[in-house]
């Protein structure tokens, strides 16, 4: 086993229980190649864990075990099956979730999605690579699973059934899973308890549903009662997508969906009651963070600007750098700029199938605010 020797005090936050070990932190790295299991020690050569190498980007290596356990596909079931036995009780009854959140699952850098009879999972470490087919076989030994693809590094695995569009119920309405072209694994699981909460506010609403991807929000807001839903997306696929599920649903005849960028849907000069921006991640690092933090601002001081006197706005940031307090004065400031009034009824993040370790912040990424603006 290769060894990496961390140099003086710079395993504290390891042996606190944080996953990663960054390049600049070490005295000397291991002739390893990428992906290979390595353990790190201090500069004293203290054992501190066990992990995998990454010979590109800032983290080093990702820390799989604080002991000396043999690092196999035997050892990666183990841990897909205490992330199993999580989900049977945080998301009992659930056709969809998380079934492994990486670092906070044990599996850094790996992440598997759920949906009914399939599992999706993706990493872009090499670590996973020569294990992608008994991951696979390891997913497909559960009850109910037909069929399960892993992609490392763009590279897909395949076993079983997988069907072109697998369908799932996300809170009693059914979606489609694109597994070719879409987002992430298919669909965006880690809003499934914000959109039901969102529900009561789209009762008799005009809705707009910003950056609607596969119109999860959208078809939610008109099962709930809106009298009108608006989503727009810049992917023309998504916007087929929604089309499809609002049909699927019931819900097309209150849902029209369009090509278009929310920034510019925003400044037509119509108002909503409600309104919900769920956008992509806008700072993927802290060093990103300033630039982030004025579109933000931007956005949801546009939408503020859009709603009708005493309408609500959901909105979101998937930026892990963007956390409650930055999101909160992000906030703070739309409300000012668009010189409205805003109440904060709700923050939220993500659901118990994408569960926080506490040693890293990293692992919460997801904020999402409930806010009546007057």
């Amino acid at each position: 086993m290769e060894r990496a020797y961390l140099k003086p005090n710079e395993e504290r936050r390891l042996l606190r229980g944080h996953a990663w070990a960054f390049r600049n932190e070490f005295e000397r790295l291991p002739e390893a190649k990428d992906g290979e299991a390595v353990d790190v020690y201090t500069q004293r050569k203290r054992f501190v864990g066990r992990g995998f190498y990454q010979a590109e980007g800032g983290i080093a290596v990702r820390i799989l075990a604080r002991r000396q356990y043999d690092i196999d596909d035997g050892f990666l079931a183990r841990r897909i099956d205490q992330a199993h036995a999580l989900r049977k009780r945080t998301r009992p009854g659930h056709a969809a979730y998380r079934w492994v959140h990486g670092e906070s699952d044990g599996l850094p850098g790996f992440v598997a999605d759920r949906y009914g009879p399939v599992v999706i999972a993706e990493s872009s470490c090499a670590f996973y690579a020569p294990h992608a087919a008994a991951l696979a076989e390891t997913f497909l030994a559960y009850p109910g699973v037909e069929g399960a693809r892993i992609t490392v590094r763009g590279k897909a695995h395949e076993l079983g059934a997988l069907g072109e569009e697998p369908a799932v119920d996300l809170g009693g309405l059914t979606f489609g899973v694109p597994l070719s072209g879409g987002q992430k694994t298919g669909l965006f699981l880690d809003q499934q308890d914000n959109v039901l909460a969102a529900r009561p506010l789209a009762e008799g609403a005009r809705v707009l549903d910003g950056h609607c991807y596969a119109g999860m929000w959208s078809c939610h807001a008109a099962a709930a009662g809106a009298r009108s839903v608006t989503g727009v997306d810049t992917s023309e696929a998504a916007i087929a997508w929604a089309r499809a599920n609002a049909e699927r649903n019931g819900v097309a005849d209150r849902c029209a969906f369009e090509t278009a960028d929310i920034g510019d849907a925003l400044k037509r000069g119509e108002r909503y009651d409600l309104i919900i921006l769920d956008p992509p991640a806008l700072a993927k690092s802290r060093g990103h963070l300033q630039k982030a933090r004025g579109a933000y601002q931007t956005l949801n001081a546009n939408a503020m600007a859009a709603l009708e006197p005493g309408g609500f706005l959901v909105t979101s940031s998937c930026s892990q750098p963007v956390d409650h307090a930055v999101f909160t004065e992000v906030l703070k400031r739309a409300a000012r700029a668009a010189q409205r009034d805003a109440v904060l009824l709700d923050f939220r993040g993500a659901g118990p199938d994408h569960p926080v370790l506490l040693q890293m912040p990293e692992t919460a990424y997801l904020t999402c605010a409930v806010l009546q603006v007057h």
